[in-house]
């Protein structure tokens, strides 16, 4: 696990973690936090992290309006298909997403695919001082292969040298 580094994530990473588990409210940490978890050596700038749909509001209410950066709403890109609400601690972007209805593209195939996010299968790691529910190694590593964005080939390359 790359736990050596402080990332200038952290302090939110912490926040949102104490937060979340205080009000238990069920997440998922993914993206560059998660590949970190299992050993990716990046610079992360962001945390992403999936909740049930249901938690929105309260998470809303917990966090508060002045943290909040964008309403839950709508985000399509090339590569993603979800909601999300935007929030910020401290300079850095929290992004909890929706898990219900995330699907992301498929690079090979163009197809868009469900991402089938369980909450109920995170694996607790500890990264940089603070234990997070992470997704699944192997569902982080499939996806970001199919994703096959420059990103994700970065952090398949390092994961690979963990192994």
């Amino acid at each position: 696990m790359n736990d050596n580094v402080f990332q200038p994530v952290t302090p939110a990473l912490g926040w949102i973690t104490d937060l979340l588990a205080e009000a238990e409210i069920p997440f998922q940490v993914a993206g560059g936090v998660a590949a970190a978890a299992y050993g990716a050596t990046r610079e992360v700038n962001n945390i992403d992290l999936y909740i049930a749909a249901e938690h929105v509001p309260q998470v809303m209410r917990l966090v508060g309006v002045e943290r909040i950066v964008h309403q839950p709403w709508r985000h399509r890109d090339e590569s993603w298909d979800l909601i999300l609400l935007a929030v910020e601690y401290k300079g850095q972007r929290i992004e909890v997403r929706v898990a219900d209805v995330v699907r992301f593209r498929e690079r090979a195939t163009g197809k868009w695919l469900d991402a089938a996010i369980d909450l109920d299968g995170s694996v607790p790691v500890v990264i940089w001082g603070v234990e997070v529910p992470v997704m699944p190694r192997a569902q982080l590593v499939e996806y970001k292969h199919r994703l096959d964005r420059d990103i994700d080939r970065q952090d398949l390359s390092e994961l690979e040298k963990v192994d």
